[in-house]
């Protein structure tokens, strides 16, 4: 397990990061440190550093960290209002705001979502706005988030 995580190096790919980030790293981490994880939230566009109390790169489920860790998770992906609800409003989505819709919910960006169906990125902004609006949601994690309870986002063979 040590051989892997010093041979994983993601430096290159971490600027590249365009979606809502949340970094959660122990304080007293053994394995890698804790400024690596304040370099990698710096990095990325508005990710949020949690730093956890606790010695372990792994929290442990019966640490005091284990409760924190899980909170910050749950606020991170939570969706406004009932679920129920929200999964509805899909329906009011066109054909084209759904198509949009999966592939954010498969992680790609607008440039790139913008450059799959041939039009501007400007085109897709507009989309993911109102998709987002038709949604309720603030945030790409919510809107993917939803769209993954939906069924949507899978790639061929998920």
């Amino acid at each position: 397990m040590m051989r892997s995580f010093h041979r994983a190096d993601v430096r290159d790919s971490v600027p590249r990061v365009r979606c809502p980030t949340l970094v959660l790293h122990s304080r007293g981490d053994f394995i890698i440190p804790f400024e690596w994880g304040r370099t990698v939230a710096a990095q990325i566009p508005g990710a949020r550093l949690v730093p956890l109390d606790s010695r372990n790169n792994f929290v442990l489920d019966t640490e005091p960290a284990w409760q924190q860790l899980v909170g910050e998770i749950t606020e991170f992906v939570a969706l406004p209002g009932s679920s129920e609800a929200n999964v509805l409003s899909l329906d009011e989505l066109t054909p084209r705001e759904r198509e949009v819709l999966d592939i954010v919910a498969q992680g790609l960006d607008n440039y790139a979502i913008a450059a799959r169906l041939g039009i501007s990125e400007k085109t897709v902004r507009n989309h993911v706005s109102v998709i987002f609006s038709k949604l309720e949601t603030t945030s790409r994690a919510q809107a993917v988030a939803l769209a993954r309870d939906a069924g949507l986002g899978r790639r061929h063979g998920e």
